[in-house]
């Protein structure tokens, strides 16, 4: 099979930038409620959150929607749960009917703290889990439609590192595989577009600690001089990653009635 040269309709190049310090890395912290790590995420109409909870106590949570719709209702309603000791805890929120397509974010509080956690969608990135084991293989797709469509950015820098929490959290990034184009089709005698797609590799840390949360970027640049490191930067995916001294408590598949409640009326 022949692949035509797709320069013309999609010319990116994909370099590996060494990781620096970054604003999108400050927000690692903000998941924390002292010694649990929390990571939300988007699966179709259902918000998953896991609680990584690292110390010997169980640990009571309070998981609320911290956006409203225009009639001031919350997308889920709230619930409080208590997750058991050195345990990864992982849980699920129906939406309500009426979600359409907002940001969404998920406040966690405990008696005497409070983290906002922004629910993380695959428009870009689709991590295949947000919930890994240490030493675990993480791949990452990247959809690159968003830099075919455009024309000032032609390029993308990866980080070539990860980083966690700590500095020992940290692991390379690999590109394996960048499609985008069209090929011809012999059988068919038609030409076919690929969508354009990035797939990175890497492998889970092995934490200081029993937990930990790691993430990397993306940045877009065009061939001017000046260039802002940052003004282009794409956050990547946040990933939890747990040892094996914790166990994880998959609950996401329990059945939850359509919240909120008042839908039904």
């Amino acid at each position: 099979m022949r692949r035509l040269a797709c320069i013309q309709s999609f010319a990116i190049v994909i370099v590996l930038v060494l990781l620096v310090s970054s604003p999108s890395f400050a927000t690692l912290r903000d998941g924390y409620l002292g010694d649990v790590a929390v990571v939300a995420w988007l699966e179709g109409d259902t918000v998953k959150v896991a609680l990584a909870n690292e110390s010997n106590s169980r640990k009571s949570v309070t998981l609320a929607s911290e956006g409203w719709d225009q009639r001031w209702r919350p997308f889920f309603l709230d619930r409080t749960i208590v997750v058991p000791a050195r345990t990864v805890l992982v849980e699920s929120f129906n939406l309500s009917s009426t979600w359409r397509g907002e940001p969404l974010a998920v406040e966690a509080s405990t008696w005497d703290r409070t983290a906002v956690v922004e629910v993380q969608t695959q428009e870009i990135f689709s991590p295949n889990s947000y919930v890994v084991r240490s030493g675990s293989e993480v791949n990452v797709r990247v959809d690159l439609a968003f830099l075919a469509a455009d024309r000032e950015n032609p390029y993308l820098m990866v980080d070539e590192y990860y980083r966690g929490i700590s500095p020992e959290d940290t692991g390379q990034i690999q590109i394996r595989t960048v499609e985008g184009g069209f090929k011809y089709s012999p059988e068919k005698r038609r030409v076919e577009r690929i969508q354009p797609y990035m797939l990175l590799s890497m492998w889970a840390p092995q934490p200081r600690g029993d937990a930990t949360v790691f993430s990397f970027s993306v940045y877009k640049y065009s061939d001017d001089a000046y260039w802002n490191y940052y003004q282009d930067e794409l956050p990547g995916p946040t990933i939890l990653v747990y040892g094996r001294n914790l166990v994880l408590q998959d609950n996401s598949h329990l059945y939850q009635p359509p919240t909120p409640s008042w839908n039904r009326w």
